[in-house]
């Protein structure tokens, strides 16, 4: 089992460095929100305790913003409002607030980068490395006046995005590391990298996008996934649907199951913070953890969501007496009576506009209407 903590962002960069501890110093919410080495080592060693791998993730080179409070000079469009007034979505500078992206046209850049990853290597210690790679905007990138004069020239932006990438992945697998990349490096539909940037055999890719689709385009390419699609495994975006199809199966052949190593839910934390944080968690990743190891039918084909209700309300419930502020699945009378508050009937979608077209199951108490 891991866990992978996306340690900076654009909006604050909180891990104090042994050769950069300025990033931290000018580029997190200040001195009382920062984690030392001996945090990370106490974090790492806890969870390897529990069985849990900590895997590090520096996104780069988007969500970069923190990075400009001690090295304004390589990173764009840092500090900038994210979606300028009178502009079109296309143009934004980037895809929530807190702009800035590095700029891999600048020298100084990765100097940077060696000393940044250098530092997280040592501190962190397991084979994996995460990159990042999301989110690239090309209206950051194009509003730099370095990339714009080489844009100018005949370059692209999927050109600077290959110079980043060419330097970053050789030089963390020469640390001895595989490397994680977000789907975004080589299936972005503005900016990405051809697959001969990427060796599959040092290369994870993790998808966000377009459920099974996107992971299915990934094995097919012979790279290894984590599936984390924002459908289904995204616990800040919401409950319905999270204990959907398995996205992990559905549509590949046996080969490219092979290389689906697993699932991980995300939890982002623009809307959650240590007070929300258990409710949010528990039990839903508990049910994506059942989904994971166990699968979602039986032997016979039968999807196994209301047995595993009943098993997961009794968990919810242990969680909570043990200090873990975990949500209610259902209410207490639904544990106590065990399979009373499951449905026996299919649901039936009603049409737009029509009556009475099947049963459905709406209202607050889960009342079948006819």
């Amino acid at each position: 089992m891991f866990f992978t903590g996306t340690v900076t962002d654009s909006q604050s960069f909180p891990l104090v460095l042994p050769s950069q501890p300025e990033l931290a110093g000018k580029g997190s919410y200040g001195d009382d929100m920062q984690y030392s080495v001996d945090d990370v080592k106490k974090i790492v060693e806890f969870g390897l305790d529990y069985g849990v791998r900590v895997i590090p993730e520096i996104d780069t080179p988007g969500h970069t913003g923190s990075w400009a409070g001690a090295h304004p000079d390589i990173v764009s469009c840092a500090n900038k409002f994210w979606w300028p007034a009178g502009t079109e979505w296309e143009d934004r500078l980037a895809s929530e607030p807190g702009t800035g992206q590095l700029n891999p046209l600048n020298p100084k850049t990765f100097q940077v980068m060696i000393n940044v990853i250098g530092d997280v290597v040592n501190i962190f210690q397991d084979q994996f490395f995460h990159s990042g790679g999301d989110e690239i905007i090309p209206g950051c990138w194009k509003s730099d006046p370095t990339i714009q004069s080489f844009l100018s020239s005949g370059g692209t932006l999927s050109e600077v995005l290959e110079k980043f990438v060419n330097f970053i992945f050789p030089y963390i697998v020469s640390l001895n590391r595989t490397v994680i990349f977000w789907e975004d490096v080589l299936l972005d539909e503005n900016i990405s990298v051809e697959k001969s940037f990427l060796y599959p055999e040092y290369t994870i890719l993790q998808t966000w996008r377009n459920g099974i689709r996107n992971t299915k385009r990934l094995v097919e390419a012979g790279y290894r996934v984590i599936v984390s699609s924002s459908d289904y495994y995204y616990l800040d975006c919401g409950h319905g649907g999270f204990l959907g199809n398995d996205s992990r199966y559905d549509g590949l052949s046996e080969e490219e199951v092979e290389l689906v190593l697993g699932g991980e839910v995300a939890l982002w934390s623009e809307q959650a913070d240590p007070t929300v944080l258990d409710g949010r968690l528990w039990p839903r990743a508990a049910a994506m953890a059942e989904a994971l190891w166990s699968g979602n039918r039986d032997e016979a084909g039968k999807k196994r969501y209301a047995e595993a209700t009943d098993r997961l309300n009794e968990w919810r419930y242990r969680m909570v007496k043990r200090g873990i502020g975990a949500e209610p699945i259902q209410p207490l009378w639904c544990v106590r009576n065990p399979g009373m508050c499951n449905t026996v009937h299919p649901y039936v979608a009603e049409e737009e506009g029509g009556e009475g077209s099947g049963k459905r199951i709406s209202g607050r108490s889960g009342h079948a209407d006819s």
